[in-house]
């Protein structure tokens, strides 16, 4: 077909209006390709792009958590945002300390033994004959009881007359208290207090054995009431022992002393 004048000539067919677009189209970014014209490697993912949204929708209007509201709730991650519709999420609430008395504290952890690292060094067995029972600790001895007292002149002559007593009473002797004054007498009137004192005038003394100690036993007659351990007859203690003895023994008593029941008439003191 011959063209007009002043037109130029058109080659090719009636359709290559409608080819040269599509191919054009094949060969240009996809942005400027028509709809049908994209690949099919984006297809599915655009398809699956338009599951995924239309899934939260459907998520969203039944009322399911949000994806925020599923978010974890780890301290480091930022609180949720709470979303419109969206059921509401617990926050835990944060631990308190109580006072350092309710605290528990837990033993260390043992040695964690893992294969290939260096074994731990072995305890050595305890040996048992180095072991000793803790013994019961032995409980506190009572104290003594005070010792009875008997004279309460308190003076050295006291004390001998107080140590007598004790020792012919765990005897048996039926000495007490009440035979103090009687004992301090005597003593008095024999040796004025001496327990050296030796009579060098009277007739023992002239018979060879002379009256001694603070109750002027001869030998005799001390070693006749002695009793066991009180065997010094200048010894205080073990002559007022032997000197009350042979006054109960002889005399029932310090009643019958002859020198005291003379002083109890009003006359002078005589021996015994």
């Amino acid at each position: 077909m011959n063209a007009k004048q002043g037109e130029l000539p058109f080659m090719g067919s009636h359709n290559s209006n409608r080819r040269a677009p599509r191919k054009v189209a094949l060969f240009s970014p996809d942005r400027y390709r028509p709809r049908h014209a994209v690949k099919a490697k984006y297809i599915g993912r655009i398809s699956a792009r338009t599951s995924v949204s239309a899934g939260l929708l459907m998520m969203s209007v039944a009322g399911s958590a949000s994806p925020l509201a599923m978010a974890s709730t780890n301290s480091d991650s930022p609180a949720p945002v709470p979303v419109a519709g969206a059921a509401p999420v617990a926050v835990p609430a944060a631990p308190v300390l109580g006072p350092p008395s309710t605290w528990i504290v837990t033993a260390p952890a043992p040695f964690l033994y893992l294969p290939g690292s260096p074994e731990p060094p072995a305890k050595p067995a305890p040996d048992p004959a180095a072991v000793t029972p803790a013994a019961d600790p032995a409980p506190a001895p009572r104290p003594a009881p005070a010792p009875e007292v008997f004279d309460r002149h308190g003076d050295r002559l006291a004390d001998w007359i107080n140590d007598a007593i004790r020792a012919m009473r765990a005897q048996g002797v039926p000495v007490d208290a009440g035979n103090v004054e009687a004992i301090r007498t005597v003593i008095d009137k024999e040796s004025n207090g001496n327990p050296s004192a030796v009579n060098r005038w009277d007739s023992n003394w002239r018979a060879g054995h002379p009256s001694k100690g603070l109750m002027q036993c001869i030998d005799s007659t001390f070693n006749a009431h002695k009793l066991p351990g009180h065997d010094d007859i200048f010894n205080p203690v073990d002559n007022i022992i032997a000197g009350v003895r042979y006054t109960i023994s002889r005399y029932g008593g310090f009643d019958n002393h002859p020198g005291l029941k003379s002083i109890l008439k009003g006359k002078g003191y005589r021996g015994y």
